[in-house]
C-alpha cells in the first residue's frame, strides 16, 4: 500500500511482481483519476509493461506503473494527483540513462513518470545562440532540426549517441564532446513544475539562482529547458597520442592542468587506459589494439577555433605540453564535431568515428562485442542485457591525488574480478574520472558481483572524500558535501515537496 492513510478505505488496483519482485498495489482511485487526464494507453500498469520499463543494464526495482503524459499540462494534473494521494513519482525522460538507473526508479513503491512524449523544440534563438527544450527532445532530433534550419550552431552530442535526451543529459550533469563538456553549465532557464501542480521557472535575474535545485533529482519535473548553444567552429582538428610508460600519468594530468588554464583557444582532454579504449574500439574483448594505441594510456585532444591560424597555435600548445610525456601522435582534421579517440589502422569491425562510442563499451562482454548487434539495428543495452554500472567522481585536477585514488579502484576492481576501464575527462582545475563496469547479465553470478564491486568503489572512496559526481539510482551519498549544506537542501526540498512526491523524505536530524 502506498502512505496515504485514506488508501486503506478505498479499492486497489493490483500490480502483479516480475524478476522475483515482491507484489505491489495502488489505489485503484488513483489509477482511474490518472487514466482520465492520459487516457487507458497511456497509464501502464501491466505486467509487461511493468517488466519492460524496468529493463536495466543491472538489477533495479520495477515501477509499480509507468505514466506518458503528452504536454507539461498533463504532466502537472499527474503530479497533483500523484500528490493529493501520496504517491511517490520518479521522472525519466527517453530512460536511456544506461549504467546510472535506465529508466527505472528507486524503489518499487514509486510510479515512473516518462516524458518523451513531450518531445517538442520550444524555441530557437540563431542571434543569441539559445534553443528550448523538452525532455523527449533528443541529440539526434536537435542536431537534424538545427541543419533543417541551417543554423550555425553547433548541436551537443555525447558518447552515448544520438537517441538519449538533451535535457536529461544536462540535468544529470553529463559530459558532452568538444565545448559542451559539462552539459549542466550550459542550462540558462529551467520550466518546471513543483509536486502541487504549481509552476515555476528558474534562470537570469536577481538573487540566488535557482536552476541548481533541479539538477540530479530536486524537488520539482522540469518540462523544458533553454540552453545555450555554441557556434559551429569552422576548423576542428583530433589529436591522439599513446603515454608509453604508467607512471608518466600523474606528469600528464599536472601538463594538461597547466595547458587548459592557460589554452589561447578551444581545447578539450581526455586520457584513455587500455582496457576503455580497447572496449570503445575493438569489435571483440580478445582483439588487440594496434601498437601505436597499445599504450598504458592514450590522450585524445579535441581542438576547434574560427581561424587556422588560431588552430595551428592551439595545436603547438597541446604538442609542447604533452611532448614530454608522448612517443606517438595521430593528428585528423575533421569536420561537424570531433569524433571519439581512435587512429588508422584498427582491426576489421572497430569504430573510430562510432556515433555512440560509449554504448559499444557496453557490449565489452556481449559475444562478439560491439559487433553483437547487427548492422542497422539500434544498440539498446537495457534489451541486449548488457551489463553497465558507472562510478564517476570528481577529483582536483592534481597528478598525485589522481595516481592514489586510480591505484585505490584499480586494485578494488581487480580483487574482486572487474576490468577497470578508465577514462578520465580533464578540466582547468577539476577532472572526472569516468569508471566502467561492464559485464555480461547472461553469466551467472556476474550482477552480484559488478554490484559488490561498485558497492566497495563508492564506500572505499567516501573514505577519502572522494564521491561521485553523478549517482545512480539507490545511491545513499548522505554523507557526500558539506553537512550544512545537506541540511540546507533537505529543508528546501521538504518545504517544495512535502508529501515527498519526488524523493524519500530525509531522516529526521540526519541532515541528508
Amino acid at each position: 500500500m502506498t502512505g496515504n492513510p485514506d488508501a486503506a478505505r478505498q479499492g486497489t488496483t493490483p500490480v502483479d511482481a516480475s524478476a522475483g519482485q515482491p507484489a505491489t498495489e495502488l489505489p485503484s482511485a488513483v489509477v482511474a483519476a490518472w487514466r482520465r487526464v492520459l487516457g487507458e494507453a497511456h497509464v501502464l500498469t501491466a505486467p509487461e509493461d511493468r517488466a519492460t520499463a524496468g529493463q536495466c543494464t543491472f538489477p533495479a526495482p520495477l515501477p509499480q506503473a509507468v505514466l506518458c503524459p503528452a504536454d507539461a499540462g498533463q504532466t502537472r494534473d499527474c503530479l497533483r494527483i500523484a500528490h493529493r494521494h501520496g504517491v511517490r513519482v520518479h521522472p525519466v525522460s527517453t530512460g536511456r540513462n544506461w549504467g546510472y538507473g535506465s529508466g527505472c526508479p528507486p524503489d518499487e513503491r514509486t510510479v515512473v513518470l516518462r516524458l518523451a512524449r513531450l518531445d517538442r523544440i520550444l524555441g530557437h534563438d540563431e542571434q543569441l545562440g539559445l534553443v528550448t527544450v523538452e525532455p523527449g527532445v533528443t541529440f539526434g532530433q536537435l542536431a537534424e532540426a538545427l541543419g533543417q534550419r541551417s543554423s550555425q550552431l553547433l548541436p551537443p552530442s555525447t558518447g552515448a549517441g544520438p537517441s538519449t535526451s538533451v535535457l536529461a543529459n544536462a540535468l544529470q550533469r553529463g559530459l558532452g564532446r568538444g565545448p559542451y563538456q559539462d552539459m549542466a553549465s550550459h542550462l540558462r532557464r529551467l520550466e518546471v513544475v513543483r509536486p502541487d501542480g504549481s509552476r515555476l521557472s528558474t534562470g537570469p535575474g536577481p538573487g540566488p539562482g535557482l536552476t541548481g535545485l533541479f539538477l540530479q533529482g530536486g524537488p520539482g519535473v522540469v518540462v523544458a529547458a533553454e540552453l545555450w548553444l555554441h557556434p559551429r567552429p569552422r576548423v576542428t582538428r583530433s589529436v591522439v597520442f599513446r603515454v608509453p610508460d604508467g607512471r608518466l600519468l600523474p606528469g600528464v594530468v599536472d601538463a594538461a592542468r597547466r595547458l587548459l588554464q592557460r589554452a589561447p583557444g578551444g581545447v578539450a582532454v581526455s586520457l584513455w587506459n587500455r582496457a576503455r579504449l580497447a572496449a570503445q574500439l575493438l569489435p571483440a574483448p580478445r582483439s588487440r589494439l594496434p601498437e601505436h594505441l597499445d599504450g598504458p594510456w592514450t590522450g585524445h585532444a579535441e581542438l576547434w577555433a574560427d581561424d587556422p591560424r588560431m588552430l595551428d597555435l592551439i595545436y603547438e600548445s597541446v604538442l609542447r605540453a604533452f611532448a614530454p610525456y608522448a612517443d606517438h601522435w595521430d593528428t585528423d582534421d575533421v569536420t561537424g564535431s570531433v569524433a571519439a579517440p581512435g587512429a588508422p589502422g584498427l582491426p576489421e569491425g572497430a569504430a573510430r568515428h562510432d556515433g555512440a562510442p560509449g554504448l559499444a563499451s557496453a557490449y565489452r562482454h556481449k559475444p562478439g562485442g560491439p559487433l553483437y548487434v547487427p548492422a542497422g539495428r539500434e544498440r539498446d543495452p537495457d534489451r541486449d542485457r548488457c551489463g553497465v554500472l558507472w562510478f564517476t567522481p570528481q577529483l582536483p585536477m592534481s597528478g598525485a591525488r589522481t595516481d592514489a585514488v586510480l591505484r585505490l579502484v584499480e586494485r578494488i576492481m581487480t580483487d574482486r574480478g572487474m576490468e577497470p576501464c578508465l577514462a578520465l575527462r580533464l578540466g582547468a582545475r577539476d577532472l572526472r574520472c569516468v569508471t566502467g563496469l561492464f559485464w555480461d547479465r547472461d553469466e551467472p553470478g556476474a550482477d552480484a558481483r559488478a554490484l559488490e564491486c561498485r558497492r566497495e568503489l563508492v564506500r572505499r572512496c567516501a573514505r577519502i572524500g572522494v564521491h561521485p559526481h553523478r549517482p545512480v539510482i539507490g545511491d545513499d551519498l548522505g554523507d557526500a558535501g558539506n553537512a550544512g549544506s545537506r541540511l540546507l537542501l533537505d529543508q528546501v526540498a521538504s518545504a517544495l515537496d512535502p508529501r515527498g512526491v519526488l524523493r524519500a523524505r530525509p531522516r529526521r536530524g540526519a541532515g541528508r
